[in-house]
């Protein structure tokens, strides 16, 4: 609110240390000219000056005691709610310290606060020193190249405890790095393990394992949304294991085999595309990849040629359109060779020889 405080805080405040610097300067910027109702919370402070709100709490208490800030009038905060409400505090800014004490106390007038006076800001006393670290003067231990620290000259190495004998690595004396028998040994090494499973030919890795889907013992099969170009693809892995997919490279290289389905290509075809050839005696890549540049290069070219309408529902489907001979206009009556004609041509009946009529219906006409 006024540069006075700042400059004060900058320049002329009886701090410690850099931390203390920052908490009188961070006061000072929302004080008024005199040092009065600076109420930044602790938090808002912690921020400013980069340290944790833990100390600016112990900070305040430590600038309080040895009079650089006072606890002022808590009514400046009145209006901030009181489970939000920090406290209020003043800059006990020395009265000699101004360079214009009368426009000062003319502020503090027009606010209706009486003047300051030497009794109500006396000068502050000095810093007290800055505490020393107990080791200052001392050397340091020099870090070793294994991340620990050397030992002092004249002490010599101590023998290895039970548990170093166990287990670890040890350091034989007598040793340098031209020696034979110098550096680190294993007491106990450990036997080698080769692999249990061997990995698929057309598959160079357990990484390239994963990105085409495939699983170990200990791994779960994924889940996969069944289609019919998943359901080929599978068809095809029956027949031709080195094709076998799974895992998500199963379900992505399915949603593209059934895109071409949809497209005009037929199982057989698609067949061809990707188990025609075999498989290249050392594959770089993964055989989903092997399959998707098959797919993506038969896509390339023209689609075979379908009807459209093979594909369509028939409940999208047109009507069948009725000839125009057969319309109501054009068709012509005719009858009916060796079928009863009773009933409006509805009985259908085998007719008697010699007549339109069946038994039933002669005896009804004829009565």
């Amino acid at each position: 609110m006024s540069l006075l405080p700042m400059l004060w805080a900058l320049k002329s405040a009886p701090v410690v240390d850099a931390e203390e610097r920052a908490i009188i300067v961070t006061l000072a910027e929302s004080a008024w000219s005199d040092g009065t109702d600076a109420f930044p919370s602790k938090k808002t402070i912690a921020e400013i000056a980069k340290i944790d709100p833990k100390t600016v709490q112990r900070r305040l208490k430590t600038l309080t005691a040895r009079g650089l800030i006072a606890l002022g009038n808590q009514a400046a905060a009145a209006y901030i709610p009181q489970h939000f409400r920090p406290n209020v505090y003043d800059l006990m800014i020395p009265y000699t310290w101004f360079p214009d004490i009368e426009q000062v106390n003319a502020e503090r007038k027009a606010k209706g606060k009486p003047p300051l006076t030497p009794a109500d800001r006396p000068d502050l006393s000095e810093a007290p020193p800055r505490r020393q670290r107990a080791d200052k003067g001392q050397r340091r231990k020099k870090a070793s190249s294994n991340g620990g620290t050397t030992s002092p000259q004249g002490e010599g190495c101590k023998s290895p405890g039970p548990l170093e004998q166990e287990g670890g690595t040890t350091s034989p004396g007598g040793g340098d790095y031209k020696s034979r028998t110098g550096g680190l040994q294993d007491p106990q090494p450990s036997p080698t393990n080769p692999p249990r499973d061997t990995p698929r030919p057309s598959v160079p890795g357990e990484e390239a394992a994963e990105r085409d889907g495939g699983m170990d013992g200990a791994r779960l099969p994924q889940q996969i949304k069944r289609n019919p170009g998943i359901d080929l693809l599978l068809a095809i892995g029956a027949e031709k294991p080195e094709f076998l997919l799974t895992g998500k490279t199963l379900q992505d290289q399915g949603m593209a085999v059934a895109g071409m389905l949809l497209e005009g290509w037929t199982a057989e075809q698609l067949r061809q595309v990707i188990a025609g050839r075999p498989l290249p005696d050392q594959i770089k890549t993964t055989v989903g990849a092997v399959v998707s540049g098959r797919l993506k290069q038969a896509l390339s070219g023209p689609a075979p040629r379908i009807s459209q309408a093979a594909w369509e529902p028939f409940s999208k489907r047109d009507e069948t359109p009725t000839p125009a001979a057969y319309t109501a206009d054009t068709v012509v009556p005719h009858k009916r060779v060796g079928e009863c004609e009773g009933d409006g041509g509805l009985c259908g009946r085998p007719t008697e020889p010699g007549s339109v009529f069946c038994r039933r219906h002669r005896e009804d006409v004829m009565v």
